[in-house]
């Protein structure tokens, strides 16, 4: 019933959560990304646009919220989708896309849910047509500065050279990158798996480890055939250097 809200916004025939993880905002606030797509395009899949539900009751009703990325000609098919909140209570949306500029779509929200900013390319984050995901660093902070970490499979090539613009590229060189400055700028980045490696989603326990969940296999493919835990700290992921303040 809460995805019947977006019909007039978008009469959507296919619909899925993230497939990451969604979040809580320190209002208690629960928001998870969304995709839906009128399913006349490729697989079923396409066209498509993002948005998000919430719930201000710990789960026990939902609503809808705006529409964040429409599919236009410059954001083609928006779809699988991961969300963050900012240092200042804003949320942004990261949003894998088909677009010919093969970088990941950025929108912003006051409250996770509505007056989405314009979408923007985020020229740092590459996007081989691929799920990534994001989390904060801490998770809980208290005080101090918050880091966002993003990952993804960190390529543009093709085993096979016919890279073309809003086409796939190889699933591979899986990478985490770090942000101190709410993903205006990413500096830090390292990589996981260098060969072929897919969707992952990330985490950061009390302790400050760092999980990535991702799938990876002997060559470049959909999904991967092993799903694998990497396990990693701070000094890891900036190479035992300072991370910047």
């Amino acid at each position: 019933s809460v995805f019947e809200k977006f019909r007039t916004a978008y009469d959507w025939k296919v619909l899925a959560t993230g497939p990451d993880h969604g979040i809580q905002l320190k209002s208690g606030r629960l928001v998870v990304p969304v995709w839906l797509s009128t399913g006349t395009g490729g697989n079923a899949h396409r066209p498509s646009v993002t948005a998000t539900i919430f719930s201000d009751d710990g789960g026990a009703t939902w609503q809808a919220g705006d529409i964040a990325v429409p599919c236009t000609e410059m954001w083609i098919n928006p779809n699988e989708t991961v969300a963050v909140e900012l240092g200042d209570g804003r949320v942004m949306l990261n949003v894998r896309n088909e677009s010919k500029a093969h970088r990941r779509l950025v929108t912003v929200s006051p409250d996770g849910a509505t007056r989405w900013s314009t979408p923007r390319f985020d020229d740092a984050l590459q996007e081989p047509i691929c799920m990534g995901s994001i989390v904060r660093y801490p998770a809980k902070p208290e005080g101090g500065p918050v880091r966002l970490l993003f990952s993804n499979p960190d390529n543009l090539s093709r085993a096979d050279g016919k890279e073309a613009p809003g086409k796939n590229r190889d699933r591979k060189n899986l990478s985490v990158k770090m942000s101190s400055d709410d993903g205006q700028t990413w500096p830090i980045s390292r990589t996981v798996e260098p060969g072929p490696s897919m969707y992952s989603d990330l985490a950061v326990a009390p302790d400050g480890t760092i999980f990535c969940f991702y799938g990876r296999s002997e060559k470049t493919g959909f999904a991967g055939d092993r799903l694998t835990l990497a396990r990693f700290n701070l000094a890891w992921l900036t190479g035992n250097k300072e991370p910047p303040k």
